[in-house]
This record gives structure tokens, sequence and C-alpha cells, in this order.
């Protein structure tokens, strides 16, 4: 090839990646990539009326599997996938910011384990300060108790929760069916391991409302997915960090 068919095959590369960037092209194609492969791309959500009760099935769908929040006539929740694979992992992004956030707060609740607490208000109904001292330093000391406990430890380690199904028969990790909610930088990754109920079709891990192993744990996932029954799909406003998140992406 000639000098002159090599200076002007520059130019024109240079002009065409100056065109892609402009428009993003490259920046849109890269994020397919990086998300699909990671299994971040296209988190579909949906929701459904229970028969059984006044409450909604939800439907979390990304990566090829599908993640059915299911709560029971007995307010039990079950987390319910149809799959024969024995591991299945799932990811919830800033991509629908409801869902992240409840997450983020499902976190948040096992991250400070502050099962005791008490208002500012609840705190001003004491007269003297020393009074007042003493019953936050009750509650500090308590929900540190907790925080040392051989069951929070089990629960929370590692900045993960690990909450094996209260219908399993084995108390183990390497043997029970479990679920996994670790944080990453700007998503959270949900891992179930099925091992009691890897030859079944349908597989669940279930939370009691009473009665759970981790009482009294189950607390916080019960009542964090009950603010779940407020979110409509079909009626969403985007966040603004979902915005942001679209002009990141194209």
């Amino acid at each position: 090839m000639s000098l002159y068919a090599n200076f002007y095959l520059t130019q024109f590369i240079i002009i065409f990646i100056y065109i892609l960037n402009k428009y993003n092209f490259l920046k849109v194609l890269k994020y397919k990539c990086y998300n699909v492969r990671r299994g971040e791309f296209n988190m579909e959500i949906q929701r459904k009326k229970n028969e059984n009760n006044n409450n909604y099935n939800y439907y979390l769908i990304n990566n090829n599997n599908k993640v059915e929040i299911n709560y029971a006539s007995d307010n039990d929740l079950f987390f319910i996938t149809s799959s024969k694979k024995e591991q299945i992992e799932f990811y919830i992004t800033k991509d629908n910011m409801f869902i992240y956030n409840l997450f983020d707060l499902l976190f948040k609740s096992f991250e400070d384990a502050s099962l005791f607490q008490i208002s500012y208000k609840q705190l001003l109904k004491y007269c003297d300060i020393e009074s007042q001292i003493k019953l936050y330093k009750k509650i500090t000391e308590a929900n540190q108790k907790i925080k040392d406990s051989y069951l929070y430890q089990k629960l929370f380690a590692n900045n993960k929760i690990v909450w094996i199904s209260d219908d399993s028969i084995s108390f183990d990790e390497q043997t029970a069916d479990t679920m996994e909610i670790s944080k990453e930088n700007n998503f959270f990754k949900l891992k179930f391991k099925y091992n009691e109920s890897k030859l079944s079709d349908i597989k669940k891990i279930r939370i009691r409302s009473f009665n759970s192993r981790y009482n009294p744990f189950n607390i916080f996932i019960i009542d964090c997915f009950l603010n779940l029954q407020n979110y409509n799909p079909d009626y969403h406003q985007i966040h603004l960090e979902e915005y942001l998140q679209l002009k990141r992406k194209y």
C-alpha cells in the first residue's frame, strides 16, 4: 500500500472513531457487552395478584433467570426459582432505584443490626440528662450483644448476608439451600445455592414470619419486602439516579 493510501486510511479511521465517540456508540456497545457478560443488563420487573391473599407476587427477570418474591397467606416470604441449576446468580442494579433502594435498606438493616431503637422524642420524655444517657447506653449495649451473637455472625459476615432457608433440614451452608446477598460498587448480587432441593424443578428459599431459626432477624426481611407491595412497575416514575444511569449508558 502506498504512502498516500496509508495516510488517507489513517485519516478515515480517526474520523470514524471521532463520530462513534461523538454519538456515544462505543460507550453503548461497551456498556451492553459489559452488562450482558455480568448479567446486569435489562432487569425486568413484573407483578401479579396473588389469588390466595391480597398481596402481589413480584417477578425479577435478569440474566435469563426469574426470581419470584411471594408472600404466602401465612405471611411467610418465599424466593422461588424455576431452574434445574444448582446455583443461580441475580443482579439488582440502579436501573431501577425503587428495587435497588429496597435491597440497600435491607442490607443496612443487617449491617446496623439495631433491633432496639428509641426516637429523639421518646428520649425527651426522660427529664434528667443522666436518665437519658443510661437508657441510650442500655440500648447501645443490647444492640452490641446482638452483633456479638453467634447467630448474627453466622448470618452477616464479610459484607454478605447468608440466609439458610427455614425449610432446610441442615443448618450448614454447604449442605442446605441458601440465599446470599452481597453489595458491590453499584449493584447487589443475589446468589441462590441449592443442595437439599437440587433435584427439584421448583426451588424455594423460605423466610418464616414466625418460628424462624433466625428470629428476630427475619423481621428485617419481612418488613423490608412488605414495602415492595407499594411498587407498581406499570406506573414507575423514573428516579434521578436512573436518569443519570441512562445518560451514562447512551
